[in-house]
């Protein structure tokens, strides 16, 4: 067999692994609490730094019309601060299992398309 089928193996091993990880079961729950309830906390504290932001920069607009444009981009730019701030909680650290979990998945899957 290749190496390329070998390492495309892997690869669906490890993707098929780490889905399973967030599975109905105790594991698969609080693997998603983790995340979810990092993530929910980080949006929060970024949609509102993105708010304070638009509301001082509508407060300096020279013009109505410019006031008016921040206004418009104002959802776009709390939703942009809402998921910066989710991937900011989560972080490095919150993908650590997940990473551990595809090693060793592309390991199973790679080493078995081997045989």
């Amino acid at each position: 067999m290749s190496t390329w089928s070998r390492i495309e193996s892997g690869i669906k091993q490890g993707l098929k692994d780490v889905a399973a990880s967030y599975g109905i079961d105790w594991i698969g729950m609080g693997n998603t609490a983790s995340k979810v309830g990092s993530a929910t906390v980080g949006a929060r504290n970024g949609w509102r730094e993105a708010k304070t932001e638009v509301r001082i920069q509508i407060s300096q607009a020279e013009t109505r019309l410019a006031a008016g444009k921040i206004e418009k981009a104002a959802a776009q730019t709390m939703a942009k601060g809402a998921a910066k701030g989710a991937m900011k909680a989560i972080g490095i650290w919150g993908f650590i299992p997940d990473i551990a979990i595809f090693a060793n998945g592309f390991r199973k899957g790679y080493s078995a398309a081997g045989n």
